[in-house]
């Protein structure tokens, strides 16, 4: 039931916050150094990630508190993500994004610290629970850059919670938000929704007793956050080569001639695999 209440919540409140964001005209700005095939979604509506975010929350109140915290930080660092280049003509910096990344999950990490129990020493536990939202909360940010990328991933990984209120509510929403976002995109999640999405599936994973596994289970999204990082590493190692024709890895395989919707399909394919063989690993199933 919760999950039904939150796609019809969120399929509304997306829907109604696409035609508010092209009322006032806070469209998505594309990059010009992107897939040229994307130019013509500069524009799009964004920052769907709080009707989402209303939605998940208000039909998943129930759930762990701490979770719906970790959410909402970082539902406010894409946020401010997303507005900055229409108030300051600027984006967050890399630095300044990473610093609260990480101040926000430590913030969370401290807050179950009793619950986590991965480790011997208690500080081991902190800075685990603390790279591994703040690292998977950025890897959902690189993934989302395909209509319905995100969205289908992270409801995947979401799915071996299906029982917890806030878990159930969360996929519901993804799926309200995932009717609007079918290509062609009427609106995107923007950072707002894609880093809180990350954090919020690291976080169930973590306090479930699973945070090993989501190596595993998240392998897309994590390949695409080390695609980014090998990429930038390799560019300034060579003085300009690059190993990709474009990171994150989705740009790269739209670039050597795959569709956005095979894209799609088969990293949602990939990650229910994933997570299936993960989950039955790990006991879940």
């Amino acid at each position: 039931m919760k999950l039904a209440a939150a796609f019809l919540l969120s399929w509304f409140l997306v829907g109604a916050w696409a035609k508010l964001m092209r009322g006032l005209g806070l469209g998505k700005r594309v990059r010009e150094d992107g897939p040229q095939s994307h130019l013509k979604k500069s524009g799009t509506p964004s920052m769907a990630g709080v009707p989402m975010a209303l939605a998940a929350a208000a039909v998943g109140f129930a759930g762990d508190a701490n979770l719906l915290l970790l959410g909402g930080l970082f539902l406010l660092i894409g946020l401010l993500d997303d507005l900055l280049p229409h108030l300051a003509g600027r984006s967050l910096l890399a630095r300044e994004k990473l610093a609260l990344q990480l101040a926000f999950a430590f913030l969370f990490a401290y807050l179950v610290r009793d619950e986590l129990g991965y480790f011997a020493a208690p500080w081991l536990d902190l800075l685990f629970a603390t790279l591994l939202v703040a690292g998977f909360a950025n890897a959902m940010n690189f993934t989302d850059g395909v209509d319905g990328l995100a969205a289908s991933v992270g409801a995947l990984l979401l799915l071996p919670f299906l029982k917890d209120p806030l878990a159930a509510a969360a996929i519901g929403a993804l799926l309200g938000f995932l009717w609007h976002n079918a290509p062609p995109a009427r609106v995107f999640m923007g950072d707002s929704g894609s880093e809180a999405l990350g954090a919020l599936v690291a976080g169930f994973w973590l306090l479930e007793g699973g945070g090993f596994w989501l190596f595993l289970a998240g392998a897309l999204p994590l390949i695409e956050l080390v695609s980014v990082v090998v990429q930038v590493a390799y560019f300034r190692y060579t003085g300009g080569e690059r190993l990709l024709l474009m990171s994150p890895l989705h740009h790269h395989l739209e670039l050597i001639g795959w569709s956005e919707a095979k894209i799609v399909f088969r990293f949602a394919a990939l990650t229910a695999v994933l997570v299936a063989a993960a989950s039955t690993l790990w006991g879940r199933l």
